[in-house]
């Protein structure tokens, strides 16, 4: 080894040389982030909350985003991000090193800050030398000793004008953004902490809580802003979400333009002696040092009610305010969501604002409930959950808590995923925390103990097995409450909420019964009880509705149903569809009857013997009801009989066997050669699908099947396939109402044949409406399958009246009609078979055909169906 080394080589450093020599590089203040907790135990450990971390040498000292000092202590080098380590007796971790001017301008604590925590102590140390004595001998001013009034001088870097990093200025107009916001998270599918406000002022990302609490800002690097833009703001990662006007910001403490600005450098002091008293407390808040504490405002609507097309409730009346405002709180708008607002049609706002005054208590009735009773296709969903959505975050008087905290949905089981959908398509996935309970009580509890999970949704089923404490109560087709004895009727009872909505498109499907059971269950008492109800109104209204009811029937029935009508239009809101009339294409429905063929009029002949029909009638409902139900497969097609009996596969000549089959496949042989559209067949009987579905395969008709038999995981599949697909890949849909007459939006279609039909009209309504919604392109064209003269034309007279008696109170006066198109006597007449010369009576009845296998057949659907269709 040589005696010395040239002078041009540099000796290498040891490893204690490089450390000490790194803490010499650290002796003036080294600020970073990071996030501290106490000391903890569990598997699975959290951050209590977000720190500054200011090293000096060994020394440390950690700081909450507030200025206030946690603890000082020592620390072992090196420091890594990443890596915990404790400071006293808190566990921290770095996040990321502050730069000089975010520290000293107050950045880093979370709020406009003009002065780091760290030089308030050093200032007080030195309080009493500048103020005693004030005038300073000149003499001494060129001795080394400096005089005690240049002591404040180690304040003059906390003038953030002063500290420049030589960044150019970026100007930019100011915007503001609703945003998410989340701590950060390691986690593989991270999840949103809240909501906030971003805006872009004076050069600065400053985030806003829903509060108008300031929760951080960030120097904006010039990038553009969008939806969909992250940011660390605050040590939270900020997602962008749309950008809002100024005015819907909420109220926060008064900031000048270009943010948190000191005076400008100069030969004054920093700070004038008068500031600093006896009187001031030992510790000054970062926050505050500089700035005097603005008076929190009350607070204000959440969204802007002067804003173009904003959608602003009804607000309280003075017997409301006296009712529910005991701590007299300003009364402040409730406006409707943007977010939803601008992609609502007019009668969804007007439908939200009937909802919210019926649960608020500002309608004309007594209690808080009320039946939104739109056809099929007009959003009663999307209405839904608007209202919704502004219950959960507003309130008419000005107070943190929202109206209601907490929302059941009840709803068939098959309709459970489908809402969550909804949900999610019009307020995304963080906005509003939605649980399913379709398999165990988990999820319920996890609804009940979770304050961010707001909406539960439920099957009627499952309700019985869960009652959660719940502020809003909404039923989708609300009709299977048409029975107060039922037991889920009874589940409702111990929920004791008040505001309750029911959705139905069909809210009286039988008889006034069903009417008296859903007002009783949203508005308890309101038309008595039903007895009285019976006696009063149900009576005199179905006298009177009689085609030979008396004159002194029809007047008293008038009167009572004008009575009944004033008390429902409070809280019954039924629109049809053709407010759609310029939104929609046109619908047009037939009711196609049919000639049986000559083996349906044999097999009619001898089940209805005249000997055996006076035993039949006169029997056990049982035997009347099973008969009831062989008739109608009889109807459909004597096949059906054969297939019950010995479970026969279904054959392609079984269509030959049934007059209505044939029709229907001539009708579908004229679609296919003369326009571009695509078919729905519906059926209430699978086996008639099997038919269906044979025929389809010995024609090559490309199909899809949906019954109960499909898996719910292919349904929806199905469904999109075929909208989207074109005519030659997929022809017909053979659909069972059962499985898919509720929820279901064919619109891929435009013609839909109803095959055979149920008493329930609810069924039928709901199935035809699953092809004119929105989205639809084309006519609509509607088929009801009938044969003549047998017990499918009952059916239809059970459904037109009880359609009528629907109509009457639940539809415009001037539209409907005042009486019944069948008679008592006709609708007791189940098991008569009418001749051909019987059909004369139904002359008044519009869009009927008559088909019959002659020269007239062809005609009769030509004129259904007009030629030539160009496709869309």
């Amino acid at each position: 080894m040589p005696a010395f080394q040239p002078l041009g080589t540099k000796r290498k450093a040891t490893c204690e040389e490089d450390l000490s020599r790194k803490r010499s590089a650290l002796n003036t203040s080294s600020p970073s982030k990071a996030e501290e907790r106490n000391p903890q135990t569990k598997k699975h450990k959290t951050w209590d909350g977000d720190a500054v971390l200011v090293v000096n040498s060994s020394k440390a000292t950690l700081y909450d985003v507030d200025g206030k000092t946690l603890g000082v202590g020592k620390i072992a080098w090196p420091l890594e991000q990443g890596k915990e380590f404790l400071v006293a007796n808190k566990e921290v971790e770095l996040d990321r090193p502050l730069t000089k001017n975010e520290y000293l301008s107050g950045q880093a604590f979370g709020s406009y800050l003009t002065a780091p925590a760290t030089p308030l102590v050093a200032l007080h140390k030195h309080r009493p030398k500048p103020f005693v004595p004030h005038k300073v001998n000149p003499s001494l001013s060129s001795s080394s000793s400096k005089p005690p009034t240049k002591s404040p001088t180690p304040l003059q870097p906390v003038d953030p004008i002063s500290v420049n990093d030589n960044v150019p200025e970026i100007k930019a107009q100011d915007t503001h953004w609703i945003a998410n916001w989340r701590k950060p998270q390691q986690k593989k599918h991270r999840t949103w902490d809240g909501d906030a406000y971003v805006s872009l002022t004076g050069g600065k990302l400053v985030m806003i809580s829903e509060d108008g609490k300031l929760m951080g800002s960030v120097p904006w690097k010039g990038d553009a802003l969008y939806s969909g833009y992250h940011a660390m703001i605050g040590g939270r990662e900020v997602e962008l979400d749309s950008q809002v006007e100024a005015s819907q910001l909420p109220d926060i403490p008064k900031m000048s333009d270009g943010g948190d600005k000191s005076p400008a450098k100069d030969d004054t002091p920093v700070a004038s002696p008068e500031k600093f008293s006896d009187q001031v407390s030992r510790f000054v808040a970062p926050g505050s040092f500089y700035s005097t504490t603005v008076p929190k405002k009350p607070k204000g609507p959440l969204h802007d009610p002067d804003a173009e097309d904003a959608v602003v409730m009804k607000a309280p009346t003075k017997e409301h305010i006296k009712k529910f405002n005991k701590k007299n709180l300003p009364v402040v708008p409730v406006v409707l969501d943007p977010i939803l607002s601008r992609r609502m049609r007019p009668h969804q706002c007007e439908g939200v604002k009937f909802m919210y005054e019926s649960v608020m208590g500002l309608r004309k009735h007594e209690g808080q409930g009320c039946i939104l009773a739109d056809e099929m296709g007009l959003g009663k969903t999307l209405q839904t959950i608007a209202l919704i959505w502004t219950l959960l975050r507003q309130n008419p008087y000005a107070t943190s808590t929202p109206v209601v905290e907490k929302v059941l949905i009840v709803c068939p089981v098959s309709l459970v995923n489908n809402w969550k959908a909804e949900f999610l398509k019009w307020l995304g996935r963080d906005r509003i925390g939605v649980v399913t309970c379709d398999k165990d009580k988990k999820s319920a509890l996890m609804f009940m103990n979770a304050k961010n999970q707001k909406v539960l949704i439920i099957g009627y089923e499952r309700l019985r097995t869960v009652i959660p404490p719940i502020g809003l109560i909404i039923c989708d087709e609300g009709h299977r409450l048409k029975s107060s004895n039922n037991k889920t009727t009874q589940m409702f009872k111990a929920l004791r909420t008040p505001r309750r909505i029911i959705l139905s498109g069909t809210p009286i499907q039988n008889d006034l019964g069903e009417f008296h059971a859903m007002t009783d269950f949203c508005n308890p008492g309101l038309l008595d009880e039903y007895s009285i109800f019976k006696r009063v109104y149900e009576i005199p209204i179905l006298k009177s509705r009689a085609p030979d009811a008396s004159p002194k029937d029809i007047e008293i029935g008038e009167a009572r149903t004008a009575q009944l009508l004033i008390v429902a239009k409070s809280f019954v809101l039924r629109r049809d569809a053709t407010i759609l009339k310029n939104v929609l294409p046109p619908k047009h429905e037939y009711v196609v009857f049919v000639t049986p063929t000559a083996l349906q009029l044999s097999i009619f002949s001898k089940i209805l013997h005249p000997d055996r029909l006076d035993d039949l009638v006169q029997g056990s409902t049982a035997e009347s009801l099973a008969l009831i139900n062989v008739l109608t497969k009889v109807s459909n097609s004597p096949i059906l009989l054969k297939a019950t009996t010995d479970k026969a596969k279904a054959n392609s000549n079984d269509t030959l066997q049934s007059g209505k089959l044939c029709a229907l496949a001539r009708l579908l042989a004229i679609i296919r050669s003369d326009t571009e559209e695509k078919c729905v067949l519906v059926s209430h009987y699978t086996s008639t699908l099997n038919i269906l579905e044979a025929f389809c395969k010995t024609k090559k008709y490309s199909y899809f099947r949906l019954d109960g038999q499909t898996p719910a995981a292919k349904r929806q599949e199905f469904v999109n396939t075929f909208n989207k697909s074109s005519r030659s890949q997929s022809f017909i849909f053979l659909l069972s109402s059962k499985a898919g007459g509720i929820g279901i939006n064919l619109i891929g279609a435009s013609r839909l044949c109803l095959v055979d039909s149920d008493w329930n009209p609810s069924h039928d309504l709901q199935s035809m409406a699953r092809c004119h919604r929105d989205g639809q392109k084309r006519p609509v064209y509607i088929y009801r399958f009938l044969t003549a003269g047998t017990i499918d034309e009952k059916i239809y007279q059970r459904q037109v009246t009880k359609l009528g008696l629907s109509s009457s109170l639940m539809e415009s006066s001037s539209t409907n009609s005042k009486s019944d198109s069948f008679t008592r006597k006709d609708d007791a007449d189940i098991y008569l078979q009418k001749k051909k010369a019987g059909l004369a009576a139904l002359g008044e009845w519009k869009h009927i055909n008559c088909l019959r296998p002659s020269s007239l057949f062809e005609s009769s659907f030509t004129s259904m169906i007009p030629r030539p269709m160009t496709p869309l």
